[in-house]
């Protein structure tokens, strides 16, 4: 069997349902976290196989959150793709630079939004109980 879970990581509860919407319709696990602290303790609890991380939230930021999930040996493997609503060419290149699978902008088309995160999401064996 196999798990096809995402962690969304955003302090907007509109982008937290909207997303998770999409991604349920097509038979998706969503998690979801409202900071980055909140994230990162998931992240190693819940063992997603892909992580959709906003930049802009209260508390530990976005950046902060991806640097501390790729220093971790738990949640290092795990794709990140920025999830914000900046769309700048330093920002797109930052988040390679530090990690990210990917950049993608909100608002979003559900079938981009679909394409990406199957273009990146690590699909896990978990044992069976």
């Amino acid at each position: 069997m196999s798990t096809q879970k995402i962690l969304i990581v955003d302090d907007e509860k509109l982008i937290l349902i909207s997303t998770r919407i999409v991604l349920e319709s097509v038979g998706y696990t969503v998690i979801t976290a409202a900071s980055g602290e909140e994230a990162l303790a998931r992240a190693v609890e819940e063992r997603p196989g892909l992580i959709l991380l906003d930049i802009m939230m209260p508390g530990i930021d976005g950046w902060e959150t991806l640097s501390r999930l790729k220093d971790n040996p738990e949640s290092r493997e795990i794709p990140v793709i920025i999830f914000t609503a900046r769309e700048h060419s330093r920002g797109r290149q930052l988040a390679r630079e530090m990690g990210a699978a990917d950049y993608f902008q909100k608002p979003f088309e559900p079938d981009e939004l679909i394409a990406i995160v199957e273009e990146h999401l690590v699909t896990q064996d978990v044992p069976a109980r």
